[in-house]
């Protein structure tokens, strides 16, 4: 009796795969493969607000989503005047990460910026811990942090920032610094994020200062151009600058911690070389 070519090729099939299926190959075909392949890695995430008190001392930072990393450090609480970081947030992967081009600047040690580097670990939406090197505190301390995102009821890194959120009366009340002088004074804002009233430091006009909402966070781009010309005489930072100087940063609105006040605007602006001026109010 002949086998039917139809049936032939059945019993082949079938042959085939349970040799397959009890860990045999066949020619012609691959073996099958076992390697047990490690999870990826999860890229580091970091961004919003976060800040630390501790000791007599704050420490608030914001990373922004063009991963800018900016940074006060108020070396004792009781008083305004902060040192001023910049740098550029290089993410890695399981919480690790670097920033780079990182500059302080603390004119009670340096005229110019000083340079350093900083290392992050166990960064998340909720917390990061931050250890900066090559750099000391103003008053020669080590700089690390363990630093916390501010909570929910305080700030909302999704909600979107509106100029509602600066502009208007009552004005804000505090104090800016440029790292050797500093001004406590008023800041209004109108509808479109410019200046309503005029603030000054060191005969520098501040005017010039305009916010504008970010795209993906609750912060603000800060632009500032401090011209030659200032108020009663020669800006001390542009004496030597005819073009002026201009500042880039950020700024960021957050429920005051003080029993007598609603809302706190910390700003942050640096030039090119790292030189900042910081302004921080209440209303």
């Amino acid at each position: 009796m002949k086998t039917q070519p139809f049936l032939g090729r059945c019993l082949l099939s079938l042959w085939m795969s349970a040799l397959a299926s009890c860990g045999g190959t066949v020619a012609g075909g691959a073996a099958p493969d076992d390697t047990v392949k490690p999870p990826a890695a999860r890229p580091t995430v970091l961004q919003g607000v976060y800040g630390a008190t501790f000791d007599g001392k704050e420490f608030v930072s914001a990373v922004t989503p063009e991963l800018n990393w900016y940074a006060l450090y108020f070396e004792r609480l009781a008083h305004t005047n902060p040192d001023i970081f910049s740098g550029l947030l290089s993410p890695g992967n399981e919480g690790l990460a670097t920033i780079t081009d990182l500059r302080a600047f603390q004119i009670a040690k340096s005229a110019v910026p000083l340079n350093g580097t900083a290392s992050i670990n166990a960064a998340t939406l909720q917390n990061y811990s931050v250890n900066i090197t090559g750099i000391t505190s103003a008053q020669g301390n080590s700089l690390s942090f363990l630093a916390a995102a501010l909570s929910p009821n305080s700030y909302t890194l999704a909600k979107a920032a509106l100029y509602a959120d600066v502009q208007g009366a009552p004005a804000w009340q505090g104090t800016w610094y440029d790292g050797d002088t500093s001004n406590t004074s008023s800041l209004q804002f109108t509808s479109n994020g410019t200046v309503s009233s005029v603030a000054t430091l060191n005969y520098c006009d501040l005017s010039s200062l305009v916010l504008t909402p970010m795209p993906g966070a609750n912060m603000f781009k800060v632009s500032l151009n401090v011209s030659v010309k200032g108020s009663g005489g020669i800006c001390l930072r542009t004496k030597d600058r005819l073009a002026g100087i201009d500042f880039g940063g950020v700024a960021f609105v957050y429920k005051s911690p003080l029993p007598d006040k609603s809302w706190r605007l910390d700003l942050i602006a640096v030039d090119s070389t790292g030189s900042g001026i910081s302004f921080r109010g209440e209303r």
